[in-house]
């Protein structure tokens, strides 16, 4: 499988697990989503979002300078490739693939014009739930009726940005939804440790 094949499966993931904002997604029949404790599903309206330790600006930071070499390590990739990225309909932005040859890869975008309350207040074809990473408020997001698909987690970083992290295999099969949110969030912590670096 070619690298350009890997990077339009991994792309096309993001445009589905974060279509939560689109008016015109593609719908979903709800199903069950990964585990948790119910006080921390928060998909109905106006989730409260716990107050930032730290107010961390993604404008003009390098995706791919976002997770280290040791980081990359931890996660098992072994490169990083740049692009512009399109999640849901918030038009292209800055990017990185970060790929593990053709099993899976993770997608890192900082997002400029996204408040991770878009996905916590519901609608669209996602289901959402607030977590925790790295003592910042984040949205869990699972397209709703899939399972072992992907998953990706938003973290709310400052005002109207977030640093949003998408988990995708593309040829390794198997994982739970729980693996892949749990994929999706420890590289999600990396990355905030690793911001919080750069400011």
């Amino acid at each position: 499988m070619s690298k350009s094949i890997l990077k339009v499966m991994a792309a096309a993931s993001v445009l589905v697990a974060a279509a939560a904002c689109t008016t015109g997604g593609v719908g979903g029949t709800p199903g069950p989503t990964s585990g948790g404790s119910p006080t921390s599903e928060s998909s109905k309206p106006n989730a409260e979002v716990p107050k930032r330790p730290a107010d961390l600006k993604v404008n003009g930071v390098d995706p791919c300078k976002l997770l280290t070499a040791s980081q990359m390590t931890e996660i098992k990739v072994a490169e990083a490739v740049p692009d512009q990225i399109e999640v849901s309909d918030l038009g292209k932005q800055p990017g990185c693939f970060y790929e593990n040859g053709v099993k899976y890869a993770y997608t890192v975008v900082g997002l400029t014009n996204r408040d991770i309350r878009a996905w916590l207040d519901g609608g669209g074809n996602t289901t959402s739930k607030l977590l925790d990473v790295a003592g910042f408020g984040a949205a869990e997001i699972i397209l709703t009726g899939t399972e072992g698909v992907n998953c990706a987690v938003a973290v709310d970083v400052s005002d109207g940005q977030a640093l949003y992290v998408n988990y995708s295999p593309t040829t390794q099969k198997g994982e739970s939804q729980d693996q892949l949110c749990g994929n999706a969030k420890k590289a999600a912590t990396l990355a905030v440790q690793t911001l919080k670096t750069l400011k």
